[in-house]
C-alpha cells in the first residue's frame, strides 16, 4: 500500500534542489520513493508511480541476490572459481565472491575492446556501448584474463557481472534474461521489472540540448543485462527496498556484509555482495546509470529508512540524482519530511 506525498512535505530548500534537476531537460521525469518505519510513500500521484526507467547498476544489486539464491540451492559455492563451472584455459581466474564484490581485479573499462570503441563513437548516452555482446564474446574476453592482480582491492567492473550471467546460465542450463526476470518475480515480488517494455509504457525519452536521445536496447542474449539492463519503476524499487529491510532470506541478508578485500585506508567506501556501503554507517546503496537514465537507492535496516530516486534528463547530469538522494535520506534522518502531508 503507497501514501502519496504532497511537495509541501518536503522543505522548500529541498523543493527548490528538486526544480533545479527538473530544468535540466525539455523532456524530463524525475520520481521519489520513501520507505519510512514500514510505511511507503511516492512524492506525486499514480502517474508518478507507473513511470518506467532503465534502473542500470542498480541491476547488479539484483543480480547480486540471485547468485546468492543459487547459492543456497547448492548450485555454486561462494568461494569457487569461475573456471570449477566453466572450461577455460589454464590460469588464475577469480572467485564467485570476487566477482559479486567488485574485487576481481578487472578494472571499469575491461574488456577495453568492447567498451572503448563504442564510447569514442557513440559517447555513453546515445547508444548501449555493450550491444551485440553475447556469451562468447564475454568467454573469448575472459579467456585472456585481462586481471590486475588478485585481490587488489576494489575496482568497480560491468565485465564481472556479465561473467556472472555466464556461470549462472552455465549451472542452471537457462538464459539469463529468463533467469534474472522469473526471480524478479517470484522472489523478489517486482512484477513490473523486466529487461525491456513496449515504449508507449515508457517515460518519454530525455532531450540532450535540442536532440532527443534513444533508449538503451538490449538483446535477451546479452550477459551484460546483469550488470544494467533491467527498467522498473518507483512502485518495484520501493518493495525492493522493503525486502532489503525487512527480509530475513539468506540470499538477500548476505549480501549486506562488508568485504573486507573492498576497505581501503583512503577511501570511506566499501562494498558488501553488490551493495555499496560506508565503513562507519549502516547505510547501503548503489547508483545507476544508462543513455539519460539515472537512479539511486539508499537504505539503512537499523533506522528503517529508505530512499528511491528515479531520473531522466541529461546525460551530463550522473550525480544528480545520487547527490537528491543523499539528501532526501539526511532529511528523512533529521525527522524533516513530514509524512502525514499526503495527498
Amino acid at each position: 500500500m503507497f501514501n502519496f506525498l504532497s511537495e509541501s512535505a518536503l522543505r522548500p530548500k529541498i523543493i527548490n534542489c528538486i526544480s533545479k534537476y527538473q530544468s535540466l531537460s525539455k523532456s524530463q521525469s524525475l520520481t521519489i520513493g520513501f520507505y519510512h518505519k514500514g510505511n511507503l510513500f511516492v512524492l506525486g500521484d499514480d502517474n508518478s508511480a507507473a513511470l518506467h526507467y532503465d534502473i542500470g547498476s542498480i541491476s547488479k544489486t539484483i543480480t547480486a541476490h540471485l547468485i546468492l539464491d543459487l547459492i543456497e540451492s547448492g548450485r555454486l559455492q561462494l568461494n569457487a572459481k569461475v573456471s570449477d563451472y566453466i572450461p577455460l584455459p589454464n590460469g588464475d581466474y577469480p572467485t564467485i565472491y570476487q566477482l559479486l564484490t567488485h574485487t576481481a581485479g578487472y578494472k571499469n573499462l575491461t574488456p577495453m575492446e568492447i567498451t572503448v570503441p563504442a564510447l569514442v563513437k557513440y559517447g555513453y548516452a546515445r547508444k548501449n556501448i555493450y550491444d551485440g555482446c553475447t556469451r562468447n564474446t564475454v568467454l573469448t574476453c575472459l579467456k585472456r584474463r585481462k586481471r590486475t592482480v588478485a585481490n587488489a582491492g576494489y575496482s568497480y567492473s560491468d565485465f564481472g557481472y556479465a561473467i556472472l550471467a555466464v556461470v549462472a546460465e552455465v549451472v542452471t542450463g537457462q538464459d539469463f534474461s529468463k533467469l534474472i526476470t522469473d526471480f524478479t518475480k517470484s522472489k523478489l515480488g517486482m512484477e513490473n521489472t523486466v529487461i525491456s517494455i513496449p515504449k508507449e509504457n515508457r517515460q518519454p525519452k530525455a532531450i540532450l540540448g535540442d536532440k532527443q536521445i534513444d533508449f538503451w536496447r538490449w538483446d535477451n542474449s546479452n550477459p551484460y543485462i546483469a550488470g544494467g539492463g533491467l527498467v522498473s519503476n518507483v512502485s518495484d524499487m520501493l518493495r525492493y527496498i522493503s525486502l532489503e529491510i525487512e527480509s530475513n532470506s539468506p540470499y538477500i541478508t548476505k549480501a549486506h556484509k562488508i568485504c573486507t578485500a573492498s576497505l581501503s585506508e583512503n577511501k570511506n567506501i566499501a562494498t558488501c555482495i553488490g551493495w555499496h556501503t560506508y565503513k562507519k554507517s549502516n547505510q547501503l546503496w548503489h547508483v545507476g546509470g544508462v543513455g539519460t537514465f539515472r537512479s539511486s537507492v539508499i537504505f539503512n535496516k537499523k533506522r528503517k529508512l529508505g530512499v528511491v530516486v528515479l531520473g531522466n534528463s541529461k546525460g551530463v547530469s550522473s550525480a544528480n540524482v545520487h547527490y537528491l538522494a543523499k539528501m532526501l535520506y539526511s532529511e528523512m534522518k533529521i525527522n524533516k519530511i513530514d509524512f502525514n502531508a499526503t495527498q
